[in-house]
């Protein structure tokens, strides 16, 4: 009898301390974004992880994803606010529990800059990254309206134009440019992983070898 009040007890306290997830999703996110998004998501009540995945395209800008079988109607409101906040109408989309993200009430997150290059502002400063030759790594670079500085190891500055087009920063060297892609990953510092804008080069082009280097800022507040 003791046993079986016991093993009703424990299974309470474990329904009990089960709390869902919130899976973030984001796309084109700029860095003021993020920050603000990342302030936000702290301050809810739920615990939530930034899932690297693709958004499907025929989500909206802002979508929140809930799990039919379980729904967590104050939590939905807090997240709803936060899309609300950043200047989104989010619509709200049901899964069944075969989704094996969205059981117990897990809620998926789903955050999008459509109109990039509307909004799209370049940081200012970055640093150089994962470049084919590691003495061009932690170059400074620094980006105008038209123009971008990048500070070679011997302190020479070279002064290139760039554009965005098309969903790429694209720098022009002489007859020919680098391309970049960009991503927002979450980068492992000494102090825990923080939000970064990631610019990846997209080709090699062997001459000038510090253009075969990625660009990066990392938020570090």
């Amino acid at each position: 009898m003791k046993n079986g009040i016991l093993i009703c007890v424990l299974v309470f306290l474990l329904a009990a301390c089960q709390r869902p997830t919130v899976y973030v999703f984001i796309e084109n996110l700029q860095g003021e974004q993020r920050n603000q998004l990342d302030a936000a998501l702290n301050a809810q009540t739920l615990p939530y992880e930034y899932v690297e995945l693709a958004i499907p395209s025929d989500f909206g800008e802002a979508t929140l994803l809930l799990s039919s079988d379980k729904i967590y109607p104050k939590e939905t409101e807090q997240l709803a606010a936060i899309m609300q906040e950043l200047g989104y109408a989010p619509q709200v989309n049901y899964t069944s529990r075969s989704n094996h993200f969205y059981g117990d009430g897990n809620i998926g997150f789903y955050l999008k800059n459509a109109d990039a290059n509307r909004n799209f502002v370049m940081p200012k400063q970055l640093r150089t990254t994962h470049c084919s030759e590691d003495k061009y790594n932690d170059l400074a670079v620094k980006f105008a309206n038209e123009a971008v500085e990048f500070t070679l190891p011997s302190g020479a500055i070279v002064r290139l134009n760039w554009e965005y087009l098309y969903g790429y920063v694209v720098v022009y060297f002489k007859d020919y440019s680098q391309t970049y892609s960009h991503s927002q990953p979450l980068v492992n510092t000494p102090f825990g992983a923080k939000p970064s804008d990631t610019y990846t080069f997209t080709a090699s082009v062997n001459t000038p070898g510090w253009l075969d280097c990625s660009l990066q800022i990392v938020y570090m507040d």
